[in-house]
């Protein structure tokens, strides 16, 4: 493909980690070995208490590294944002890792339309200890739009935010929100999309690996998230999501419901389907989530 990489067209990849020690070298060697060379890494550690700083000390030469007490994944990715002096940035979850052309594919789309100032796209899943990529596009051609905050919340679109790409100007309009404890990713890049046009490409250019860590999560903290109400309740806004808040109501507590069917937490699984189908009787016919439900209900 081959663009010309200008000395000062810098891509900043802000990597948070925190006991991921045994995941962090295969993400980082991701980075290193892009055909994009213009790259800064920056891995902030959010208080790690495996062997992340002898992992760090492989690659000393070749990133920014910052240890911070642990204030979760919010937090260091913020950190991250205040740190980079790219003009491009990406977030890279510390389990995950970029395809070689990952950065080339989506810097050739903002370099190429300069109204653009989002790129995502579709990644790769990996089932840790297995070598196969699974990969199901769900849509197979590029999309331009100025509203994919709407898709983003009611869930119309593949999303990950190791597969974004944004102009250093509006990534660091923002924050994540730090009182969130899931889905503070969903929050921050409604914002990103509702101030500006994106790109969709359907190529993969991470890959998603899950594993068993991937998957835990702390049941009370899911359960009083305040997803809802970090968007919505925004004044930033100023009520233009209010026509979407019952749908993306319904959409949350289907996913709260699929996250605890597959974490074997079925009564509450059972609690936040049975919410959906109160907000809007039609979820019923959600079946995905009901299958999950009545599979979480057998084992």
């Amino acid at each position: 493909m081959g663009i010309v990489q200008e000395e000062n067209q810098i891509v900043s990849i802000i990597i948070p980690t925190y006991n991921y020690a045994v995941f962090l070298p295969t993400a980082i060697r991701s980075c290193l070995d892009q055909t994009y060379k213009s790259i800064e890494i920056i891995v902030v550690d959010d208080g790690s208490t495996d062997h992340t700083k002898d992992v760090i000390e492989e690659f000393n030469n070749h990133i920014t590294y910052l240890f911070q007490e642990n204030r979760g994944v919010s937090a260091a990715r913020n950190r991250g944002l205040e740190l980079a002096k790219g003009d491009y940035i990406t977030f890279l979850d510390s389990d995950d890792y970029l395809t070689n052309d990952s950065l080339e594919l989506r810097i050739e789309i903002l370099k190429k339309h300069t109204d653009i100032g989002i790129v995502f796209t579709s990644t790769y899943s990996k089932t840790w200890g297995k070598e196969e990529l699974r990969y199901r596009p769900k849509i197979k051609k590029p999309i331009v739009s100025d509203k994919f905050y709407e898709d983003l919340l009611l869930r119309k679109i593949p999303f990950q935010t190791s597969a974004t790409l944004m102009r250093s100007s509006i990534a660091k309009r923002f924050r994540f929100p730090t009182h969130l404890s899931n889905a503070e990713d969903i929050v921050y890049f409604t914002k990103i999309f509702f101030s500006t046009k994106g790109f969709f490409l359907p190529n993969p250019t991470a890959v998603n690996l899950r594993h068993p860590g991937s998957l835990r999560h702390n049941v009370e903290e899911i359960r009083e998230d305040g997803f809802i109400e970090a968007v919505f309740d925004d004044p930033f806004y100023n009520g233009a999501l209010d026509r979407l808040r019952k749908r993306c109501t319904v959409h949350r507590y289907l996913e709260l419901s699929r996250r605890f069917s597959l974490s074997g937490q079925t009564k509450l699984a059972k609690e936040y389907y049975l919410k959906a189908v109160s907000e809007n009787p039609k979820a019923i016919f959600k079946l995905k989530y009901l299958t999950k439900l009545i599979k979480a209900y057998l084992q």
